[in-house]
């Protein structure tokens, strides 16, 4: 038996030619986040969810502390930060977050709320957490920056320091949100805005472990103003609990809840209001609008041009004249925006232009069908398809440099034989290339014709090419040798064309 822990990161190349190379016949995956950034799922590694246990299921059992939570509002305005879907750019958000008066509020907090109390302060970068901490030291705060770029030696000593109690305040960027956690740690600064809530679960397990005499972990969410699409995490909505009061619980067993309620209604303080200074009566709603819940059940435009028998520049084009509107827009920089669409509204658009759905069901026979007409600007698609078949393994992928070899091989020998090699624009009429512009054109031009169809796809080991499973499993060995002597057919015309 493998077993792997951290295993969310299992789809990662690095971390798959880890897995690959065993061969067990059990393998355990290990995970408290199992949920990617990029959206992938580790259920294509794993198969089998054995068993699963949420922040609030083990909150309620005893298994970890409670939760509270303080928002701490800040000046910064991140409304113009740029995003890529699921991260902001970070020199944007750079540019915003290193304010003085947005540090000082940070070290403000902690000596008005928490002196004294093991905290740790998650900052936007590695440069972030330095000035953080300096400015701690400054106040006479005993504070650290941890990063990746330190030295194990010091990094290990850093940590040491802290468990041992001569370290109050750690400073973090991307380091401690895996592999480490300190059942010590009695606060956490959330002062790095992310759009995503792995991360943000990530970090918040990093305080939640049980520790004698710790009675709960209480969180301050430094809550920065933002754009509706591109507003960050907060506790209250990875949660999705619309009503703040300061100080209240977000995470508790059914008795801690009921008890802070029985005191309030007895017009008695809980002890949390008397160690931290906030009033009881401060109330607000949260606004729990998220776009990326919003479009779960919305396709992209990427995968619109995938379920319909039209090429990507057609619906390009299509949505620049209004002919198709998107359901959902989410702005990511000036004059650019993602673009979403339901279901539905990709099947009405597909009925209006009289566009083909591609399905599993009809996906071999939308391929074959394209073979057939296989429309040519150059000789690459049919050359594609050969290499292709030439090289696929049982699982129908082919290595990428297999296919590069085939390219260069197909043309230096035409040109050898001193036969017309491609049109003067192309690489392969240069006196030398590399493998590198081989690779560039393979994908630039007829495999992305291909992959808008969801005919191939690049593996997510970049090694690799593979072919739809619903064609590959379906392709007969007469339809692939029809395939192969079609190619060289197209090939034949085109180059006849060519030398006319």
């Amino acid at each position: 038996m493998t077993q792997a822990d951290e295993c969310h990161h299992g789809t990662a190349v690095t971390y798959k030619k880890v897995l690959e190379y065993f061969k067990p016949k059990f393998t355990l995956g290990l995970t408290a986040t199992p949920d990617r950034m990029d959206g992938e799922s580790i259920l294509e590694d794993f198969k089998n969810v054995a068993h699963k246990l949420d922040l609030k299921t083990a909150v309620e059992m005893g298994e970890l502390v409670a939760v509270r939570c303080i928002r701490v509002k800040t000046n910064v305005d991140l409304s113009q930060v740029r995003i890529n879907g699921i991260k902001y750019y970070s020199q944007d958000l750079e540019s915003k977050l290193f304010v003085p008066e947005r540090n000082k509020l940070i070290v403000d907090t902690y000596i008005k709320y928490v002196r004294n109390k093991k905290t740790v302060v998650f900052c936007a970068s590695v440069k972030h957490a330095g000035e953080v901490a300096a400015l701690f030291r400054e106040q006479g705060v005993t504070s650290a920056a941890v990063s990746g770029t330190d030295k194990p030696s010091k990094r290990k000593n850093i940590l040491e320091r802290y468990e041992n109690g001569d370290i109050n305040v750690l400073c973090a960027c991307d380091l401690l949100n895996e592999c480490w956690d300190s059942p010590k740690t009695e606060v956490l600064f959330m002062a790095r805005p992310t759009l995503s809530r792995t991360l943000y679960l990530q970090q918040l397990g990093r305080g939640m472990r049980k520790s004698l005499g710790k009675e709960y972990l209480m969180v301050f969410d430094f809550i920065d103003n933002a754009g509706l699409f591109n507003m960050p995490c907060s506790l209250h909505r990875v949660l999705n609990i619309k009503e703040y009061r300061p100080g209240d619980y977000v995470l508790a067993s059914k008795k801690q809840y009921q008890i802070d309620r029985d005191l309030i209604a007895r017009g008695e303080k809980p002890e949390v209001y008397l160690d931290f200074p906030i009033d009881v009566s401060d109330y607000e709603l949260v606004d729990l609008f998220n776009w990326q819940d919003e479009v779960k059940d919305m396709v992209s435009q990427l995968e619109f041009v995938r379920m319909v028998s039209a090429q990507s520049e057609t619906i390009d084009r299509y949505i620049r004249e209004e002919k198709i509107k998107p359901d959902l827009e989410v702005p990511y920089g000036t004059g650019r925006s993602f673009k979403y669409f339901k279901e539905e509204t990709v099947k009405e658009y597909a009925a209006q232009y009289g566009w083909d759905l591609i399905t599993a069901a009809n996906m071999k026979d939308k391929f074959l069908d394209m073979v057939r007409v296989m429309d040519m600007s150059f000789s690459y698609k049919p050359v594609l398809l050969k290499a292709m078949f030439d090289h696929i393994d049982e699982k129908g992928r082919v290595r990428v440099e297999d296919l590069v070899d085939y390219f260069i091989d197909f043309y230096e020998d035409r040109k050898r034989k001193g036969l017309v090699v491609e049109k003067r624009s192309s690489i392969y009429c240069k006196d030398s290339f590399t493998r590198k512009d081989v690779e560039r054109n393979i994908f630039a031009n007829p495999f992305k014709r291909f992959e808008d169809m969801r005919f191939m796809k690049r593996c997510r080991d970049i090694e690799y090419v593979e072919l739809n499973k619903h064609i590959f499993k379906k392709l007969t060995q007469g339809e692939i040798e029809w395939i192969i002597k079609h190619c060289d057919k197209k090939l034949d015309e085109y180059y006849q064309k060519r030398t006319m």
